[in-house]
C-alpha cells in the first residue's frame, strides 16, 4: 500500500475482492486498489456511459453514469471505499452481509464492475469492532486529514 494512509489500515485483514471472505461480524471495511488496468478512469467513464446509453432509459443511464463518474475521483491512494457494517441500532448487517450487497445493492457496486472489466485488481480489507460507525467517522477523519478529501467512490 502507498505510504500516503497506510498506518491507518494496519489492523485490517485484504483479501482479493472476488474472493475475500469477510466474517459475519460487526466492523469496517475499505476498498483498495492493488493494481491498475491499462486504461484511465477517464476511459472507462467514456465507454460506459456510450454503453449504458444504448439501454434508452435516461433514468438509468443518469443514475449509473452519475455513480461511474466518481472513478474520476481515484489519484495515486489505492484507498477508493470505506464503509461500515452493523453500525445502526438494531442493524443486523455484518461485514459478510455487506460484501455480498457488492454484485447487487451496494452504492459502488457500478465503478467497481467497471474497474474489474477493464482489468483492475481490488482488494476488500476489513477490521471487525464494536463501535463501526464510530469508527467510519474516525477513519474518514483521520483520511480527510490526509487527503483534504474522501476516497474516490465515498459520497459522503
Amino acid at each position: 500500500m502507498a505510504e500516503c494512509c497506510s498506518n491507518l489500515f494496519t489492523d485490517f485483514t485484504f483479501q482479493d475482492l472476488k474472493s475475500a471472505e469477510p466474517p459475519a461480524k460487526k466492523g469496517v471495511y475499505v476498498i483498495k486498489v492493488s493494481g491498475r488496468g491499462e486504461v484511465s478512469p477517464e476511459f472507462m467513464i467514456v465507454q460506459t456511459e456510450k454503453l449504458i446509453s444504448r439501454i434508452g432509459w435516461n433514468l438509468v443511464t443518469k443514475f449509473i453514469i452519475n455513480r461511474v463518474k466518481r472513478l474520476d475521483k481515484i489519484g495515486s491512494c489505492p484507498i477508493i471505499y470505506m464503509g461500515s457494517a452493523g453500525g445502526r441500532r438494531r442493524s443486523k448487517n455484518t461485514l459478510k452481509d455487506r460484501y455480498e450487497e457488492f454484485p447487487n445493492r451496494h452504492t459502488a457496486m457500478y465503478p467497481l464492475w467497471v474497474l474489474l472489466y477493464f482489468g483492475w485488481e481490488l482488494e476488500l480489507g476489513w477490521k471487525t469492532c464494536l463501535n463501526p460507525l464510530q469508527e467510519e467517522d474516525e477513519l474518514k477523519r483521520k483520511y480527510r486529514d490526509m487527503h483534504n478529501e474522501l476516497p474516490a467512490l465515498v459520497g459522503r
